[in-house]
């Protein structure tokens, strides 16, 4: 058998050849691996600068006056901040000695989302002073933690400057609310807190929810909690739906734990995250209210008969009235 030997210049040729093509393939694998760092980079960039809009979800429902949903003693008041935009709140005076809501809200949320709640409040004789965010229902300007804070601050110095002390101010925050609610319990007196499916910090909940993607580095709002929620010391109450889809109930037990005292720990059955109320929480929320609040322990049973009986006037009143104007009103109603 013949074997062809080659030369040193056909196998220098060969070998170059050989560097040749494995130079341009990984000059072709570079090329594409710069293009797409700088893909990634761009859209790092971009979610970095746009994550509020992500993070931050106003209700896409139109926003509707308590007048149009027939909600007889809450005032819609325009809150002036101090850097210029405008907050609509929702206030009810609260019933003699009562003590007042500083409700902070969640996402996707308008204050008409919220007409359960605040009949309920109104219903029980509780004050409310109930502003919406920035960006969200009819509100200027743009939410952020420090935006949200610095408002909710302002809303409970405008209430103390009122006349309300903050003994009978109660301090209710609902889910992206409760990040706002824990910093201002840690910086201002109040009488008691409430968190509503609570998170410990969105670093944590963005962990939770983007295992895969490093987005919680990124985060220009903390909303550490399980920081602030140290310096608490008014009366807490953590409620906490046990079938919670969106912030899990160890969030909250997590807060709870790191909470100093006194405090206590709802779990709802039968809710998601939305639905609290519907599954009974308000009587247990009341409860504690009483129980931790002076004002509300002293006259809650009072304003509930106050508002029984002037139902029953109510009631009274249509079953002595003639028969026609009594249609006459069912009409109207309907």
């Amino acid at each position: 058998m013949r074997v062809t030997k080659l030369g040193s210049n056909e196998l220098f040729l060969t070998l170059t050849r050989g560097v040749l093509l494995l130079g341009g393939l990984l000059a072709c694998l570079w090329q594409w691996a710069f293009y797409a760092f700088i893909i990634a980079y761009i859209l790092g960039i971009a979610a970095y600068m746009f994550q509020r809009i992500f993070i931050y979800r106003p209700a896409k429902r139109d926003y509707r006056s308590p007048a149009s949903l027939h909600l007889s003693g809450v005032d819609e008041v325009w809150l002036n901040t101090l850097d210029g935009e405008q907050l609509l709140t929702w206030q009810i005076k609260p019933r003699s000695g009562m003590p007042t809501i500083l409700y902070l809200h969640g996402n996707n949320c308008n204050l008409s989302n919220r007409l359960e709640r605040v009949s309920r409040f109104l219903r029980d004789g509780y004050g409310l002073l109930m502003p919406s965010f920035r960006g969200y229902g009819v509100s200027t300007g743009s939410p952020s933690e420090l935006n949200n804070v610095n408002d909710a601050l302002f809303a409970y110095d405008q209430l103390h400057q009122s006349g309300v002390s903050g003994a009978d101010i109660i301090l209710y925050g609902e889910s992206l609310g409760t990040g706002v609610a824990v910093q201002v319990a840690a910086r201002r007196s109040i009488g008691a807190v409430i968190l509503e499916a609570p998170f410990t910090s969105l670093r944590d909940l963005a962990r939770h929810r983007l295992r895969s993607l490093p987005a919680y580095s990124f985060l220009k709002d903390k909303f550490n909690s399980l920081e602030h929620i140290k310096q608490v010391t008014a009366p807490l109450l953590i409620v906490h739906s046990l079938g919670d889809e969106v912030i899990p109930i160890a969030f909250g037990r997590w807060l709870f734990d790191a909470a100093p005292g006194p405090k206590e720990f709802l779990r709802v059955r039968g809710a998601g995250h939305y639905g609290l109320f519907q599954a009974g929480a308000w009587p247990k929320v009341r409860q504690f209210l009483e129980h931790r609040v002076g004002s509300a322990g002293k006259y809650g049973l009072e304003a509930r008969k106050a508002v029984a009986s002037s139902s029953q006037k109510v009631v009274k009143l249509a079953s002595n009235s003639p028969a026609g104007v009594v249609r006459s009103q069912q009409t109207l109603n309907g």
